[in-house]
């Protein structure tokens, strides 16, 4: 039996706006599983309700209708949200407050206290490469070492649990990269990591399943290794003395600083180009298929075509 680590079992949840406060339903029978060890995914389009399902997740909302639960216990129980870090797109953080001073009180806040806290903040602040910020005030960090304190503060009572919502945003590359190798090194500890993301590269290095939600409902869940992507070409790298023989297969040839050419070449040119190289005409170093994008994949099974301006 698999053991789960968040469950979302037909959940509802409706918000009161205007001036009459009328009830708009903003998540539809959600039915989501995260196995304990496992990464998900959230993506969608703006307002599709991934931060209130996170949010719902955390138990920071109550559902109107169905259940969400943490290792099977109800997410609103305090005792069930000890072993989750919780990362928010809009952190709410003291400004005139030291970083270390702002990880000591949220530490604190998880049960954290004397030595064990002390220790636990310098390593987090280590791993997320802030310690020489430690004594700044939160006012004057920027965006992007706001996210990895954000990241310091949902790791610093070493949850079981993670969730982040657009825990890249404000990244440069670079902490791009080590954001994704801590999070790999959690899953790799036995950790669970729910998150959502406009960036459907993370998503498709980081997660064993994606789940696509729209106008509040689940629209697809799975592993994107699944889905099935319609080959549209072929690009391949090679070698040749007389590049002339190229131009019968290419749509485009590239010459590569090495020497190599870079072809482009439909579907139906693929047999030719294998057969100059089988003549010797060619030395082919390599072929990969070009496939549709990920997003036109995954979208398409959205109730309608969601851009990636959209995301």
């Amino acid at each position: 039996m698999i053991n789960m680590a968040l469950e979302w079992n037909k959940v509802n949840f409706s918000v009161r706006q205007g001036f009459w406060m009328t009830s708009r339903k903003i998540i539809h029978e959600m039915d989501i599983r995260v196995p304990v060890g496992s990464v998900l995914g959230l993506v969608g389009p703006n307002g599709a309700g991934k931060t209130t399902t996170i949010k719902l997740g955390a138990g920071l909302l109550y559902p109107d209708t169905g259940q969400v639960l943490i290792h099977g216990k109800p997410a609103v129980d305090a005792a069930s949200r000890r072993t989750l870090g919780l990362l928010t797109e809009t952190q709410y953080i003291y400004p005139h407050l030291k970083l270390r001073e702002w990880l000591v009180m949220l530490a604190g806040f998880s049960g954290l206290k004397g030595s064990d806290c002390t220790k636990q903040v310098e390593k987090t602040l280590s791993l997320v490469a802030l310690d020489d910020r430690a004594h700044q005030m939160m006012f004057t960090l920027s965006k992007g070492q706001l996210q990895r304190a954000g990241l310091a503060q949902a790791l610093v009572h070493q949850p079981d649990i993670l969730m982040l919502d657009e825990p890249m945003s404000g990244l440069d590359p670079y902490w791009r990269y080590r954001m994704q190798k801590i999070l790999l090194d959690f899953k790799s500890a036995g950790g669970t990591i729910l998150f959502s993301s406009h960036i459907l590269a993370d998503v498709e290095r980081l997660c064993d399943q994606v789940a696509l939600i729209e106008g509040g409902r689940l629209r697809w869940i799975g592993r994107l290794s699944d889905m099935q992507r319609n080959i549209r070409g072929y690009e391949a790298i090679c070698h040749t003395s007389d590049p002339e023989v190229l131009k019968s297969v290419a749509q485009e040839m590239v010459l590569q600083p090495e020497g190599q050419w870079q072809v482009s070449l439909s579907i139906a040119h693929k047999d030719e180009l294998l057969r100059l190289a089988s003549s010797g005409l060619v030395n082919l170093e390599s072929l990969r298929p070009i496939q549709d994008e990920i997003e036109e994949v995954l979208f398409s099974f959205s109730g309608k075509n969601v851009t990636k301006e959209q995301l």
